[in-house]
């Protein structure tokens, strides 16, 4: 009796080894899949005294009087300190404006500002063009201009722009 109870617990033994010895399948657990945001980058460049710039801000304003653009080569959330704002007076959209036979304030605005540089929008460009068109939140925009001190200033911008925040 002895045997079969020596030889039971060696079968028990066995068999509980070989179950502990057997793992379950396992199943790979794959990294969640990730969206990357898309990459924000610039919307265009702009060129001020001959070197170019990125726009990272675009927004646009308008009135029944006229409609401005704004851009910076700074972000959104970051204090824009550094900024051009091109505009036209409304009834001229669409119309490229000669800045030398236009009368300032009243057709074309620009206005530059950077730490060390501002141009006042009452402050006649020398010479060049602007243009401003509106189709429903597209925009082409245009600015080819030379500043009052012989500064070069060149923008070209096609399509859509937000509403100023």
């Amino acid at each position: 009796m002895k045997s079969i109870h020596t030889f039971i617990t060696i079968v028990l033994a066995a068999s509980i080894s070989a179950i502990s010895c057997q793992k379950p399948p396992v199943q790979e657990e794959l990294p969640p899949v990730v969206t990357p945001e898309p990459e924000k980058g610039p919307v265009a460049t702009y060129t001020y005294d001959g070197k170019e710039y990125p726009v990272n801000t675009i927004a646009y304003a308008a009135n029944a009087s006229s409609t401005m653009v704004r851009i910076s080569p700074l972000e959104k959330k970051d204090k824009l300190t550094t900024y051009a704002v091109i505009g036209i007076n409304s009834s001229l959209d669409g119309t490229e404006i000669d800045v030398g036979r236009a009368w300032n304030n009243d057709d074309y605005y620009f206005i530059y500002e950077d730490p060390l540089k501002y141009y006042s929008q009452y402050r006649k460009l020398e010479s060049g063009t602007i243009m401003i068109r509106k189709t429903g939140n597209d925009f082409h925009v245009k600015a080819d201009i030379i500043l009052p001190d012989g500064t070069g200033f060149r923008f070209e911008y096609d399509g859509p722009i937000d509403l100023v925040e």
